[in-house]
């Protein structure tokens, strides 16, 4: 699995851990919804400006994100 394909997992993960719907999580994030479609994913890479914005909305840290057993064996 690439990069890009586990941060749209991860994304996935904590989106649906909080009881977000794409669309509200979307709204959130302060992004396009078919947009963040693509990034979950794995079709678009992420800029770190965006993924800031995903943190921000997810009220994780970078620290939090990646520290996860999907980022294990990179």
């Amino acid at each position: 699995m690439e990069l890009q394909e586990k941060i749209g997992e991860r994304i996935t993960q904590l989106r649906k851990a909080k009881k977000l719907s794409q669309q509200k999580f979307a709204y959130v994030a302060d992004m396009e919804r078919t947009y963040l479609t693509h990034i979950e994913k794995g079709r678009k890479n992420i800029s770190v400006t965006t993924l800031q914005k995903v943190l921000t909305a997810l009220e994780v840290s970078a620290k939090e994100f990646f520290d996860s057993q999907i980022f294990y064996n990179l």
